[in-house]
């Protein structure tokens, strides 16, 4: 089962659950809208492991954020046996 680190946090992964979920259920203070990818409102940092979006494309980062390894936790999955995120960070929108 995957494993998913924020900060000093961590907790085992449901591989079938978007990220989003995780860090709801970790009690991060996570925000959240349109819950597929299009609004950008959740993203976060991805410091180590992968993550797939299966078949959503994650339209709600532009090029500097995913340039910056930021992720949409809303339609990530973990694609990695270990997973370690930032805290969020809201985008200025």
């Amino acid at each position: 089962m995957p494993r998913l680190q924020v900060g000093e946090q961590g907790c085992e992964l449901d591989s079938a659950q978007p990220l989003l979920t995780a860090l709801q259920q970790l009690g991060l203070p996570v925000r959240q809208a349109c819950r597929n990818g299009v609004c950008g409102i959740c993203q976060c940092p991805l410091l180590s492991g992968q993550i797939d979006y299966r078949q959503i494309q994650p339209r709600g980062l532009n090029q500097q954020e995913l340039a910056a390894g930021r992720i949409l936790p809303c339609i990530a999955y973990p694609a990695s046996a270990e997973l370690e995120l930032g805290e969020p960070c809201y985008p200025a929108r």
